[in-house]
């Protein structure tokens, strides 16, 4: 099978995947799947000839349109999970601090001057 066909495929198989969209819940094998389409896509674009037949130029053709969609796709959805992760620090930090609210306190109740 020609390499670009096999790209192409891996390419439909990504946009298929990322036009899902990411789940709200249970998020792992969303992003193992999409880390092993994105690998095998990297190969295939690694084992590409020099030269193309015109059927193999239409399939580029036909592969440029679904990235230009899978692109805006992937990076939404990498914003999304850069702002639940810092929702989730967030959380974290309010809780610790809900947990212990005199924990920046100093001991004492002193209070240091800063100026010299």
């Amino acid at each position: 099978m020609p390499a670009v066909k096999i790209l192409l495929e891996i390419t439909k198989n990504l946009y298929d995947h990322v036009s899902t969209g990411l789940p709200k819940e249970d998020r792992e094998p969303y992003i193992e799947r999409l880390n092993e389409l994105i690998d095998q896509r990297q190969a295939a674009i690694q084992s590409l000839p020099g030269i193309y037949s015109e059927d193999e130029q239409r399939m580029g053709n036909m592969i440029v349109k679904m990235n230009e969609t899978i692109d805006p796709l992937l990076a939404r959805q990498f914003e999304e999970i850069k702002h639940d992760l810092s929702l989730m620090k967030r959380k974290k930090v309010k809780n610790v601090q809900y947990a212990n609210p005199y924990q920046t306190l100093s001991g004492d109740g002193m209070y240091f001057d800063k100026k010299k």
